[in-house]
């Protein structure tokens, strides 16, 4: 009983302890779930301040955007309708044209007479010529990252991402022209506004001289090269990747970041080829055969030509600058081998010819840069031309046929020219090779040995006729009427370039 007792003692006690235990536990509760109350309205009013402030900060932001917007645009369309008032007056002559353009909000306009340059040279076998070095100038719009501006007769507008063409330059290549009128802003104003006047010719055009009638290039072959430097660099080079055929030597992306360079080849104006044998002296065995043809040279044995000698009138252009030009591009391109048939149009770019090949020509001139040379040493095969039109074979090293070899059509020679540069030599040797074509080496040797048939006509600087009996040399008339065969709209042959001075007044 004792123990009985005992244990329902402890149990009263438990009993109790469990009741204060639970009491405290629905306490402690009871406040935690206060505080979360309270904490969860603090809560709720800091989510609802913060998004409020969002609201206020991000809609601001998108409104001053909007604003920004709008105010470019605005002076977008100013700024084309001022572009077009510079086109307007370099038309007008002495005419001022007006332009009003507003500078709304936060932007501002200025004009910078040394912002941008164009460069123009041209190279030849003589050396290198400074057509046209000037700065452009630009009038300018900048509203934060954003500037709109007028440059060389173009619009562009330029940001972080880069520039793009609002409206282009009035740059035009046609029919192997180039026309290109350079705008030139000559004012220097620092930021305001607007501007509110006329825009007006402050001086006389500048021609560019080249000394050529019709401004024809082609007396200087070679290259010319234009250099654009520009704060709106790559937008200059898609608009001349895109609207003039020539070669981009050297990107924004390269080099300095606002300079851009492109050339166009100009080829050779051969002009009328009326002799078989042109150079400045021609040597001819006695025991030749003679020359069946006139004779242009200074000096020549006039017994041992058939037909008449001109001491004067050789006066051939360079064809040594036009052919590096050609290796130069090729070299940028790779060289590769020629398949036995060409039918396509257009250039190829080879190290070496020494098989036979024939180029069908139906479909348009064929044109062949040679690195190195015609024959490895010498050429025994055949190079075929087939259709009606032109093959230019251009090469940059000897020229050197033997055998039973055969250069050209011999049904018309007229089709086929062959242009050496000053490094090659033309070499006819042992064998009875045919030449039916204008071989073209003012800078260069021939040599005519062994019993070879050339029919057209050979132009160098100097010609050394050996003992070829029964070798022939014979002019065709066909070859009066050559032109140097070209990939279509990559040559330049005419250049009309003026520079118009302009500035604004009040």
């Amino acid at each position: 009983m004792g123990e009985t007792r005992r244990r329902g003692r402890g149990e009263e006690r438990g009993t109790d302890g469990s009741q204060e235990i639970d009491s405290a536990l629905r306490k402690g509760r009871s406040g935690i779930r206060g505080q979360a109350h309270v904490l969860g309205f603090v809560l709720l009013i800091g989510a609802v301040t913060v998004a409020s402030v969002g609201i206020v900060v991000f809609g601001t932001d998108s409104l001053d955007a909007q604003q920004t917007a709008i105010e470019t645009e605005h002076a977008e369309q100013s700024m084309l309708e001022f572009t077009h008032a510079t086109h307007t007056a370099t038309v007008a002559g002495g005419d001022r044209v007006p332009v009003s353009i507003d500078a709304v909000g936060d932007g501002t306009i200025e004009t910078r007479e040394d912002a941008g340059r164009v460069r123009i040279v041209r190279e030849t076998a003589s050396g290198s010529e400074v057509l046209y070095d000037e700065s452009l100038g630009a009038l300018r719009y900048t509203n934060g990252d954003i500037e709109i501006a007028s440059q060389g007769g173009g619009l562009w507008r330029s940001d972080e991402t880069g520039t793009v063409s609002v409206s282009s330059p009035p740059l035009v290549y046609r029919d192997e022209t180039l026309t290109f009128p350079i705008v030139r802003l000559t004012d220097a104003r620092s930021g305001g506004d607007g501007v509110d006047g006329v825009v007006r010719q402050s001086g006389s055009p500048a021609h560019v001289d080249l000394r050529r009638r019709n401004r024809s290039v082609g007396g200087g072959a070679g290259v010319v090269r234009i250099e654009i430097e520009s704060a709106y660099c790559d937008g200059w080079e898609r608009e001349i990747e895109a609207t003039v055929p020539g070669r981009v030597t050297e990107r924004c992306s390269a080099g300095r970041a606002d300079r851009m360079r492109f050339e166009l080849l100009v080829p050779p104006a051969i002009g009328t080829v009326d002799s078989a044998i042109a150079a400045h002296e021609v040597d001819i065995h006695r025991n030749a055969p003679r020359i069946d043809g006139d004779v242009r040279a200074d000096s020549v044995d006039e017994e041992r030509v058939d037909g008449s000698v001109f001491e004067t009138g050789y006066d051939y252009p360079s064809a040594d600058a036009y052919v590096d030009a050609l290796v130069e591009g090729c070299e940028e391109v790779g060289f590769d081998d020629l398949d036995r048939e060409i039918t396509e149009p257009g250039r190829y770019c080879v190290d070496t010819i020494d098989d036979a090949h024939t180029f069908d020509t139906s479909d348009g001139d064929i044109e062949v840069v040679v690195r190195n040379s015609i024959g490895d040493p010498n050429y025994e095969d055949e190079l075929r031309v087939e259709g009606e039109n032109d093959l230019t074979i251009a090469v940059d090293g000897p020229v050197s046929a033997r055998g039973d070899a055969v250069i050209g059509n011999v049904s018309n020679p007229g089709q086929t020219q062959l242009l050496v540069s000053a490094t090659g030599t033309v070499t006819t040797a042992t064998g009875e090779p045919t030449l039916a074509a204008l071989v073209y080496a003012p800078d260069s040797n021939a040599s005519v040995q062994g019993t070879p048939t050339i029919e057209g006509s050979i132009v160098a600087d100097h010609v050394d006729v050996g003992n070829i009996r029964p070798g022939v040399i014979a002019y065709d008339d066909r070859i009066a009427a050559a032109d140097v065969a070209s990939e279509s709209g990559l040559h330049l042959r005419y250049f009309d370039v003026t520079a118009y001075e302009l500035s604004i007044d009040d």
